[in-house]
């Protein structure tokens, strides 16, 4: 009798002790969290997907940081939208095909790197990672031979993050249009003494970052007033004007506006609708190719211009059904945050889990090479629906 009570006040306490973690109705494939530990990063063996780093970041980090990281804006339907829209792109395998060698390698601006996607740019690295925040990214990125953009409200500073690149490392680095001109063009001067190859331009949010309900709740930052309110095409080709590094315009959420900067002349534009963060209820970025296909195929088509892509991805499907609609190169940001209580270890594991996916995905689809990637691999006919 002594003994059941005593075994069953153990179990209790275990209990009390467990992560019980609201899984956000992220998939459920079988993660055991009972034993992990609240406010301690789990083992890394325990994770096999990015889903499952989400959960170890909600489990680790303080609320208000994983607040800040996880937001997005109002009622979060673009965020959600964002991780939904794969659901609807459905893939179309071909048998019959030699897979035996698959060949990731592509070139991003003339640069080459081992894989069609990116550790994109997203600010204050430093929450989930105090020691280290963003150098944990420069040192993964390296070692897998992939591009990684810092962004401009990192903890570390320019120079600490482009001090930090390994000999003939390729980084980006994004900025804001700021209002203040002084600070824009310290800002240029720094990231071309710090060797960076080119500059991201985040150009979705003048003035207001979005109303983040999730994360004000939880005291995170506001939203910023030092955008310029004012900046146009005029104000961008001025900008360009003011550095030698290739301007790549992000945040580009319209067909039209991609169409436009193709017009122009631009080498490369960034598809992206900042993560669910700013406009709640706007396209995704596979929509907005779609767009492009139907409305402007030659921005796809010719060659001139680069698209790259970002939002809501999480497996190597994402990528390579975002690949297949024309995207270039594929971004994450907010996974790469979560992966960041490892520090380097979970970074690398983040890129190697998804360059396992994607290449298993590619033998399995039928593909050996990004240059046999194109929307002949996908169907794509209920989010045509909702195209222009």
């Amino acid at each position: 009798m002594c003994f059941f009570r005593y075994t069953t006040l153990a179990f209790f306490v275990s209990l009390s002790v467990a992560a019980i973690i609201d899984t956000e109705g992220l998939p459920d494939t079988g993660l055991n969290t009972t034993l992990w530990v609240p406010g301690q990063a789990p083992p890394l063996d325990d994770i096999f997907n990015l889903h499952d780093m989400q959960l170890a970041a909600k489990n680790t980090m303080s609320e208000a940081g994983y607040g800040f990281y996880r937001t997005g804006a109002l009622d979060e339907m673009t965020y959600h939208a964002n991780l939904d829209i794969w659901k609807n792109i459905k893939l179309k395998p071909r048998a019959f095909r030699n897979v035996a060698s698959i060949n990731t390698e592509t070139t991003i601006l003339g640069h080459k790197f081992s894989q069609p996607f990116f550790i994109t740019s997203a600010g204050l690295a430093g929450i989930s990672n105090p020691t280290d925040g963003e150098l944990a990214f420069v040192r993964a990125a390296a070692k897998a031979g992939i591009l990684y953009t810092s962004s401009i409200a990192s903890n570390k500073t320019t120079a600490e993050i482009g001090a930090a690149a390994a000999s003939n490392q390729t980084l980006f680095r994004q900025i804001y249009p700021w209002s203040n001109t002084t600070r824009l063009q310290t800002d240029l001067k720094e990231i071309e003494e710090n060797g960076f190859k080119a500059i991201v331009l985040t150009v979705d949010n003048p003035t207001e970052s979005g109303i983040r309900t999730r994360s004000r709740r939880t005291g995170g930052p506001d939203s910023s007033d030092t955008h310029a309110q004012n900046f146009d095409l005029t104000a961008l080709a001025a900008l360009q004007k003011q550095t030698s590094l290739t301007i790549i315009p992000k945040g580009i959420i319209n067909w039209r506006d991609a169409a436009l900067l193709h017009s122009l002349g631009f080498p490369a534009c960034y598809i992206s609708n900042h993560g669910g963060r700013l406009v709640d209820g706007q396209q995704t970025a596979a929509e907005v190719l779609l767009d492009l296909r139907k409305n402007a195929p030659e921005v796809l088509d010719d060659g001139k211009m680069e698209i790259y892509a970002d939002g809501g991805v999480r497996h190597g499907s994402d990528v390579l059904k975002l690949l297949a609609l024309g995207a270039r190169a594929v971004g994450l940001g907010q996974s790469p945050m979560f992966a960041n209580i490892w520090g380097d270890a979970g970074v690398d594991k983040l890129i190697s889990i998804l360059a396992t996916e994607l290449s298993t995905e590619m033998k399995l689809v039928g593909v050996t090479s990004l240059a046999e990637i194109n929307s002949t691999i996908v169907n794509t006919k209920i989010v045509e629906g909702w195209l222009e």
